[in-house]
Formats: C-alpha cells, structure tokens, sequence
C-alpha cells in the first residue's frame, strides 16, 4: 500500500512540477511563462493534438486540485499533533479523527489519478503512451542520445 501511495505522490509531483515548475528560462524566470507554456515541451515530445493536450490539462489540474486539498490539510494536521503533544495526557481520539480525514483524502487522490491515467490512457496513441511510460519510468531526459557536439535528437530521431 505505501508504494502505491508513493507511486501517486511521484506522479502527482510530476504534473505538479509541469504544472507549476520550477524551471527557470534563461530569457524569463519562473513567472514569464505559464504552466501550460511549460507543458509545451511535454506536448511537442508527444506530438499531442489540441484535443490530447485538453485532456492532459484537464487531468493535471484534476491532480493539482486534489493535492491542493491534501496541502491545506497540512496545516491542520500540524495543528492537531501539536495539541496531541501539548496537552498533559496524549490525546489519541483527536489523531485518530486525522487519520479518517488523511484517510478520505488519500482515497480522493487515488480516485481522482485513476480517472485522470484512464483519460489520458484513452487519449494517446500507443506509442504517445509508451513514451510517456518512459518519461514517468526513468525521467525526463530519458531516450535522448547526442550526435557529436552538442546536437542531438530524441530516441528514434534520424541521424545523418
């Protein structure tokens, strides 16, 4: 089971850093451009049509809002360990109430990537989905292979 939550947090992150990134372009910074300005690098990878791409944010902001929801329970989570560990006997019954709420929104997060991985595995091609398999798998950079100096191409990439 923690790897499956493990799993969901790395994938929600990726999206979360598409999203939202922390990319710094060398003309801009990170408020020149827009998540979906840095989304584009993912979409030319892909080669995404308009449609894919709608269903690809959709599902990313499906995955944002859900983490949003897990994020602002941080603060009462903090809140509610600190009254557990102040007060003169533990009180367990209010951790006990926190699991529940962790609990329905950890089931929100996993609903939510089920729905969105289904959409997306419904919009792509096989080989979109492959790809994307290999980005999520090994990383960003994954299958690209220099030619000489400094140039270079993705996998698959004709080399003359």
């Amino acid at each position: 089971m923690f790897g499956f939550v493990f799993g969901t947090a790395c994938l929600a992150g990726l999206f979360y850093t598409l999203r939202r990134g922390r990319w710094h372009h060398r003309h801009g910074g990170p408020g020149r451009w827009s998540w979906r300005g840095r989304m584009r690098g993912l979409f030319e990878r892909l080669d995404t049509s308009p449609g894919q791409e709608k269903v690809i944010v959709q599902a990313a902001d499906d995955l944002t809002e859900a983490f949003e929801k897990m994020r602002d329970e941080l603060s009462a989570t903090r809140a509610a360990v600190a009254r557990s560990l102040r007060s003169e006997t533990f009180d367990s019954a209010a951790l006990t109430e926190l699991d529940a709420r962790h609990e329905e929104l950890v089931a929100n997060l996993r609903r939510t990537l089920r729905t969105s991985l289904s959409k997306i595995h419904e919009a792509l091609d096989p080989k979109q989905r492959r790809e994307l398999a290999d980005m999520l798998e090994h990383g960003w950079g994954y299958g690209y292979r220099g030619y000489g100096r400094g140039c270079g191409g993705w996998r698959g990439a004709r080399s003359y």
